[in-house]
């Protein structure tokens, strides 16, 4: 063949890739291409500052996911990420959506899909590599097996993180740990982790945002931490149950679902007290608990002439009156409130208190005197020591001052006076002279 023969054939060849869609020059395809630093995530635009945004985007979320969740960088399928924004959208997609694939040899592909510019602008874009980091997690050392469902990082987990992202400049309205904490009894971890966010309505899905958070705080507060995190994360390929799996990624809870509940619970109320809410001293802690027990209620309803009992002696009376039940869980919640706020040397006394009028809402009968007994003996020892330790730092800081005032110079320098001549004298200074 001659060399215009082979022109020729070129410039068909090229006409004829020109023409054809869907297959285009090697060169076209890597050009809308961006490996992340890590070289887990390789991002598909065809707008280079998007796809710089997205590398960023996920690198930081990476991070994040290492840091709260406790997995390593030895990561074994890559995640893509797709831009899609301006394409036709299959029909039932979401703005945004995370799937797994399966690939020759059993090997897997995670693939986000954005279709709709406002991802990039909301914690959507988040929550879905958080998605797709999970997926990673859950099945990288597990196969997918063909024909089965896959299973997804839990949807609190993935809201929980997104959550704190957004959080870190725009603080949590104040008036969501209100809305949680008002409430006559704190919320049920159960009801928590069955509940589906994608049907909520904003007020909503906001509360479940925040209890998201708590609940990560809670599970990193525990002694296995990240550990355990790590632990759940990977045991969810062939566990089912959300609930079942934390319990056994976290041992310290003695798999006690209601161990963890507390842990929760007291979570929530320490963010809302990091919302501009000070600790209090111990002594306004001592007031406010008073305030709180400054209860009375009759002896014997049917010998009123016995009297009233007041403070704490008169809660299991109180209880038994006619809707003590209800003035108990009242209490139980203004305690729990109480409780969080308070100065620590006094939180394990409301937190007795708390749990007293707790089992009294439940069972009015119950016998509590010697408990509550007990507790009002703490109490008073608590606050002796802590107002001679008071004491103490004043004398302290009384006693410890840079400069001298001048007002006791009389007293601490003293005129020197006359030499005395008298014969005991001067015997005690013949024998200082000697050396005796």
């Amino acid at each position: 063949m001659g060399r215009f023969q082979r022109a020729v054939v070129v410039g068909l060849i090229a006409l004829f890739l020109a023409a054809v869609p869907g297959i285009a020059a090697p060169g076209s395809v890597l050009a809308g291409r961006t490996t992340s630093t890590s070289g887990q995530f390789v991002i598909y635009a065809k707008d280079a500052r998007r796809r710089s945004f997205l590398a960023k985007r996920a690198e930081e979320n990476q991070a994040i996911w290492s840091e709260k969740i406790g997995a390593d960088g030895n990561w074994s399928h890559p995640i893509i990420i797709q831009d899609l924004i301006g394409e036709a959208r299959p029909r039932g997609n979401p703005n945004a959506v995370t799937r797994v694939y399966e690939g020759d040899g059993g090997s897997l592909k995670i693939q986000t899909s954005i279709y709709d510019a406002s991802v990039l602008r909301s914690g959507a874009l988040d929550r879905e590599i958080f998605l797709a980091l999970g997926l990673e997690s859950i099945y990288r050392t597990t196969p997918l097996k063909a024909g089965k469902s896959f299973r997804s990082p839990p949807v609190w987990m993935v809201e929980g993180l997104a959550e704190e992202e957004r959080i870190r400049d725009t603080a949590t309205p104040p008036g969501v740990f209100a809305t949680l904490l008002r409430s006559e009894q704190p919320p049920k971890l159960e009801d928590f982790l069955r509940a589906k966010p994608e049907l909520m309505e904003a007020t909503s899905l906001m509360l479940y945002r925040t209890q998201a958070v708590a609940l990560l705080k809670a599970l990193a507060s525990l002694p296995e931490g990240k550990r355990g995190m790590a632990a759940f994360v990977s045991s969810l390929a062939a566990e089912d149950n959300d609930l079942k799996a934390l319990l056994a990624a976290f041992p310290s809870l003695e798999n006690d679902a209601s161990q963890l509940g507390k842990v929760w619970t007291l979570a929530i109320a320490r963010d809302s007290a990091a919302k501009g809410v000070e600790p209090m001293g111990v002594a306004e802690s001592g007031r406010a608990l008073k305030g709180l027990l400054d209860i009375s209620a009759p002896v014997d309803p049917k010998k009123p002439e016995l009297g009233l009992a007041t403070g704490a002696a008169a809660i299991p009376l109180l209880a038994r009156t006619e809707g003590g039940a209800y003035l108990m869980r009242q209490k139980s919640a203004e305690l729990f409130t109480l409780e969080f706020r308070a100065h620590p040397l006094l939180r394990p006394v409301i937190a007795e208190y708390r749990e007293i009028a707790t089992e009294l809402a439940k069972k009015p009968r119950r016998n509590v005197e010697k408990r509550l007994t007990e507790n009002i003996k703490i109490y008073d020892l608590l606050m002796q020591r802590s107002g001679q330790v008071d004491d103490y730092i004043n004398w302290f800081e009384a006693t410890q001052l840079d400069t001298l005032s001048g007002e006791f110079y009389s007293i601490t320098n003293p005129p020197e006076a006359e030499r005395r001549t008298d014969p005991i004298t001067q015997y005690l200074d013949a024998i200082e002279e000697r050396g005796w």
